[in-house]
Parts: C-alpha cells; sequence; structure tokens
C-alpha cells in the first residue's frame, strides 16, 4: 500500500458528527481545505496523516430505522455512492466533482440541486445563504427544498413568521407539501398563536 495514499472516513450520524467537530474544535485534527460543499467532503489531518472525510452524512443504519422509507434508502444509497466517488479520487482516477457525480450516475442532479436549495432555505431561517445548517437544524439538509412547491410553502411560512416552528416540529419538513392543508386549517384558526 502507499504510504502517501489517503484513507476515506465517513462521519456517520449526529454522534460521530459531534466527536469529530469536538476533535477539530481541540485542534486534534485539522480540517485542511474544503474539496467539495455540495458534498460536505474536505481533506483532514491528525498527527501528520491526511485523510477524506465526508461529513454530514446519515448514519449508514438511519435508513433501516426509519423502516426503508424510500427517501431515508435513496439517501442511503447516494451515501454510499458518494464514498465509491471519494475512493476513485484518492485512487487518483479523476478529480473529486467528477468521480462523486460517476459514482452517483443519475442521483447527481438530484444531489446538486439538494446542496444549491440549502443556501435558499439558511436565507431564510439565519437571514444568510451558506448552505450550513445550525447543529439543531442539520435534519434539513435533506428536505426537498429543490422543488419549486415546496419553495414556494417555505416562502409562505416564512411570510407567516412561523417557518422556524414548522420545520423543527417531528418530521413535517419530510414532506411539506401533504401537510400544508392541515397547517393551514390549524394557522386560521390560531392565528398569532400557532405554534406546532
Amino acid at each position: 500500500a502507499d504510504a502517501n495514499a489517503m484513507g476515506c472516513v465517513y462521519i456517520a450520524g449526529g454522534t460521530c458528527q459531534a466527536a469529530f467537530d469536538k476533535a477539530i474544535k481541540m485542534e486534534i485534527i485539522t480540517r485542511e481545505v474544503c474539496l467539495s460543499a455540495t458534498h460536505d467532503i474536505s481533506i483532514t489531518s491528525i498527527g501528520g496523516k491526511r485523510f477524506i472525510v465526508l461529513e454530514h452524512a446519515p448514519h449508514p443504519s438511519w435508513h433501516l430505522v426509519m423502516g426503508r422509507e424510500p427517501k431515508a434508502v435513496r439517501i442511503f444509497k447516494e451515501t454510499m455512492c458518494t464514498l465509491n466517488g471519494m475512493r476513485c479520487y484518492c485512487a487518483g482516477r479523476n478529480g473529486i466533482s467528477a468521480c462523486v457525480d460517476e459514482a452517483l450516475g443519475d442521483l447527481a442532479q438530484l444531489v446538486a440541486a439538494r446542496a444549491t436549495a440549502r443556501t435558499f432555505v439558511t436565507e431564510l431561517l439565519y437571514g444568510r445563504p451558506t448552505g450550513r445548517f445550525l447543529k439543531k437544524h442539520a435534519h434539513l439538509r435533506f428536505m426537498d427544498a429543490h422543488v419549486p412547491e415546496v419553495q414556494s410553502l417555505l416562502r409562505k411560512w416564512h411570510g407567516r413568521s412561523v417557518l422556524h416552528s414548522i420545520l423543527t416540529c417531528g418530521r413535517l419538513y419530510t414532506d411539506l407539501v401533504s401537510h400544508d392543508p392541515a397547517l393551514e386549517r390549524w394557522y386560521g384558526e390560531l392565528g398569532d398563536k400557532f405554534v406546532t
């Protein structure tokens, strides 16, 4: 094996991400360069050893815990394809974007659209189009904010000053379109007292 080759690390789920973030804050691990903001891939190092890391991905058992819900299964597939793309990059076969997009295949456009939509959502929530969510909102990374109908609903509820409540209440964010009629009904009855 090549002593200079980088290993691939998958930060799997919230607990592992919290430990990784703490190690960076404590300067045990150094994040050297972001290779792909779209996919949350960076090069990091510890004790002089460099490795490529995929952050903010769900735990590999998450799709099972979710009862193999189609969206959870798709996100699991995206994560595994992204890891395969990282392996391609580490083998020196291509640049990170080309490797990951090739590994994602038909899912590449969806992943890119969702990443772009994250800037839209962070603008609404925080007033800054960073595309990076606060830790308590990390679950919103996978919402379908790239869908025009969902964006319209996000704007509507933001205008009524209740978007934050809706996005942080259980799993409403996973299907705003189907929950909107019930949210409208409750908002109509409660008005300013509306809290999810």
